[in-house]
C-alpha cells in the first residue's frame, strides 16, 4: 500500500510540466507526419489535431506558471485555451467517425461557448480554487463526452478507435467525479496534492500519449486501408479491377457449388469504341468509359460483382441469377446506357453489346468456363448487329 501511495502521490506541478512537454512533442510529431502525408482529407484532421496539441501545450505552461504571472493570463487564458484545445480534439474525433453533420459541429461549438462564458462569469463572481477546478473539469467533460460516446457506439469504428473512445470516457468520468469532490472541498486548488488530483493528472498524461500515438496509428490504418482499396480498383473508372474481380468471383463460385445455386456472367462491350477515340479524342473516350462503368456499378445488386475486365469490356457476376433474370438485367443496363446524355457531346449516343452465360455452378466446370462462354455470347451479339443481348 505504501508503494502505491508513493506511486500515485506525485507532485501536481511536475505533472503539469510533463503535460506541456508531452503535448509539444506530439505537436512536433504531427507536424512531421503532416509534411510527409499526401492525402488532403487526412491533412485537415492532422491540422486540427496538431493545433489542438499546441494550444494544450500553451495552456499547460500558463497553468504551470500560476503565481509567477498575472492571474488574468494564467487563469483566464490558460483555461480558455485548454477548453479550445479539447474542443478541437472533439471535432477531430467527430470527423474521423464521419460525424460531419452541422448539428454535431454546432452542438460542440455551443458547448465550448457555454463553457467559456460560465467559467469566466464564475471566476469573476466567486473566484475560489475549488469552484475553478470544478468548472474547468465540468467544461472539459461536456466538450469531450459526446464525440467519444459516438466513437464508442459507432459500428463503423474500428476496434482500436473504440478502445481509444473507452479510455477517453474513463477520463471524462473521472473529471466529473473531480468536479463534484472539488465543490465539496473548499481548500482544494490546482496545485493541491491529493489522491484524486494525482490520479486525474496521471490519467491526463496517459490520455495525452494514448490519444497522440493512437491518432497517428489510426491515420496510418486509414492510409493503409485506402491503399488496399485503391489496389483493387481500376484507376480510370474507379470500379473493381480484373484481379480483384477474379479473386472474389472464385469465392462466389465455390460457394455456389456448395449451395447448388445458379450464376450468371454478363460480358459488356462498348460498341465501336475505337471510333469514339478516333473521332472525339481519348479524353472524351475516357469520359465514356467512366460514365459506362458508373452506370454498370449503379445497376447491379450489392451482392453482385462487376469490374472493368480490360479496354472497353466490363464483366458482371450476378449471384443466384438464372438466364432469364440475367437477360432482363442485361437489357436494362443496355437501355440505360443507350439513353445516356454526355454533356461534352450531347449528340453522341453510346451503345453496348451484352453476352450472357448462366448455369448451375458445379465442380466439373470452373469459373473460367463461365467467363469463356459469356465471351462467346458477346461475340455473337457483335455479329448480330451490336446493341443487343445474347444469352447461352
Amino acid at each position: 500500500m505504501e508503494f502505491f501511495e508513493i506511486l500515485f502521490n506525485l507532485d501536481v506541478k511536475t505533472m503539469i510540466g510533463v503535460l506541456f512537454w508531452g503535448n509539444l512533442a506530439l505537436a512536433f510529431l504531427i507536424l512531421r507526419y503532416y509534411l510527409n502525408h499526401r492525402l488532403d482529407r487526412d491533412k485537415i484532421l492532422m491540422q486540427g489535431f496538431g493545433i489542438a496539441k499546441i494550444l494544450q501545450a500553451v495552456a499547460w505552461i500558463l497553468l504551470f506558471l500560476r503565481g509567477n504571472i498575472h492571474d488574468i493570463i494564467s487563469v483566464y487564458f490558460g483555461n480558455v485555451l485548454l477548453f479550445v484545445g479539447f474542443y478541437l480534439d472533439s471535432l477531430v474525433i467527430l470527423k474521423m467517425n464521419k460525424k460531419t453533420e452541422k448539428i454535431w459541429m454546432i452542438l460542440q461549438s455551443v458547448l465550448l461557448g457555454v463553457s467559456i462564458i460560465s467559467f469566466i462569469l464564475l471566476e469573476i463572481l466567486i473566484g475560489t480554487g475549488n469552484v475553478r477546478i470544478a468548472m474547468a473539469s465540468l467544461s472539459v467533460f461536456c466538450i469531450f463526452v459526446i464525440p467519444n460516446v459516438l466513437n464508442t457506439i459507432d459500428k463503423s469504428s474500428s476496434r482500436f478507435q473504440k478502445f481509444i473512445g473507452i479510455i477517453n470516457l474513463l477520463f471524462v468520468l473521472l473529471l466529473l467525479i473531480r468536479a463534484i469532490t472539488s465543490l465539496l472541498n473548499k481548500e482544494v486548488n490546482l496545485h493541491t496534492n491529493n489522491i484524486l488530483q494525482s490520479v486525474t493528472f496521471i490519467l491526463l498524461i496517459l490520455l495525452m500519449f494514448v490519444n497522440g500515438i493512437g491518432f497517428l496509428l489510426i491515420m496510418y490504418e486509414r492510409s493503409y486501408e485506402r491503399l488496399r482499396e485503391s489496389s483493387n480498383l481500376d484507376p480510370l473508372t474507379q470500379i473493381n479491377n480484373r484481379r480483384y474481380f477474379m479473386a472474389k468471383a472464385e469465392a462466389y463460385y465455390h460457394r455456389a457449388v456448395g449451395e447448388q445455386t445458379p450464376l450468371s456472367f454478363l460480358f459488356i462491350d462498348i460498341d465501336f469504341f475505337k471510333k469514339v477515340n478516333d473521332t472525339y479524342g481519348h479524353l472524351f473516350g475516357d469520359e465514356v468509359l467512366k460514365t459506362v462503368a458508373k452506370t454498370i456499378y449503379e445497376n447491379v445488386r450489392p451482392l453482385d460483382l462487376c469490374c472493368r475486365f480490360g479496354g472497353e469490356e466490363f464483366l458482371i457476376l450476378a449471384h443466384e441469377t438464372n438466364g432469364e433474370q440475367a437477360v432482363i438485367m442485361g437489357n436494362r443496363i443496355r437501355e440505360i446506357i443507350q439513353n445516356l446524355v454526355f454533356e461534352e457531346n450531347r449528340q453522341f449516343k453510346c451503345t453496348v453489346s451484352v453476352g450472357i452465360y448462366s448455369g448451375l455452378a458445379n465442380s466439373e466446370q470452373n469459373i473460367q468456363n463461365f467467363i469463356d462462354n459469356a465471351d462467346q455470347a458477346l461475340y455473337k451479339a457483335k455479329k448480330s448487329g451490336r446493341n443487343c443481348v445474347v444469352s447461352f
